[in-house]
């Protein structure tokens, strides 16, 4: 099944609810998942899936105003669906300037619905050099609603990279180190013309090079960097819930540096 999108405002009032755009719903879901009412949403945050209760076919309610708590989602925040299979979702997330929203720590099993009460919420920062809108089809209750132009990426070759796709910033979560994999904004990768078939390597601040490789998700849509990248956190001395900026330097047509820029 093909990757299907749709976003959403956040307006006054969000919290309670989050409706599925007509549109949307009458062309991926209608007639198909009659018998489900609960949705299961997950996000580049966290680890966790979140089962949200779905009402009147097109309403998300209970369980959503944790997730929105959970990632302080707040007023003029946009929220952006992508169907994974049947009635999960993959959510990403962006703040009024179209910058996706970076978290500084994961959210993970600790933050149970009463450290969510106290507002116990991870800190969140929109990082300008990771200002990416994914080159996909969106769909809203309106046709004609998009986002705006101006923080869209034309797709250009590699050697006529825009200033956006050559800068990336990367957030490291717990899972990120104990797992010894980095994943790559998918928005940033498909700008960039990185693929699984790229030869990437990390280069720190004293030009060592940490080669790495790169597995795929989701028919090669998310990638992730094994191997290297664990040896390249330790040896630089960074720390979980840090925000490390790269600079993309391209090498030919297939191999790739990721620079630390900070």
């Amino acid at each position: 099944m093909a990757n299907k999108h749709f976003f959403q405002p956040l307006l006054p009032g969000f919290h309670t609810h989050l409706k599925i755009p007509v549109a949307f719903f009458s062309k991926h879901m209608e007639g198909r998942n009659e018998h489900k009412n609960m949705a299961k949403l997950r996000s580049e945050a966290s680890e966790m899936t979140w089962k949200v209760k779905i009402e009147d076919g097109r309403r998300l309610t209970e369980g959503w105003k944790e997730f929105a708590l959970a990632h302080d989602l707040r007023v003029g925040d946009i929220v952006v669906f992508r169907q994974e299979k049947d009635m999960s979702f993959h959510v990403t997330l962006f703040g009024p300037s179209c910058c996706e929203i970076q978290y500084g720590s994961g959210i993970d099993q600790d933050n149970n619905l009463e450290k969510i009460q106290e507002k116990k919420n991870p800190k969140r920062e929109e990082a300008e050099s990771s200002c990416f809108v994914a080159n996909v089809r969106l769909e809203s209750d309106e046709e004609s609603n998009h986002i705006s132009s101006q923080e869209r990426i034309d797709r250009e070759d590699k050697k006529g990279l825009t200033s956006q796709s050559r800068f990336v910033t990367l957030t490291i979560r717990y899972w990120d180190v104990k797992n010894s994999r980095l994943y790559l904004p998918m928005a940033f990768t498909k700008d960039s013309g990185i693929n699984v078939k790229t030869k990437l390597a990390l280069l720190d601040k004293n030009d060592v090079k940490w080669p790495t490789d790169l597995r795929s998700e989701y028919n090669g849509k998310r990638l992730r960097m094994i191997g290297g990248w664990k040896k390249f956190f330790k040896a630089n001395f960074l720390k979980i819930g840090e925000s490390i900026k790269f600079k993309l330097i391209w090498d030919g047509n297939t191999s790739c540096v990721l620079k630390l820029c900070s």
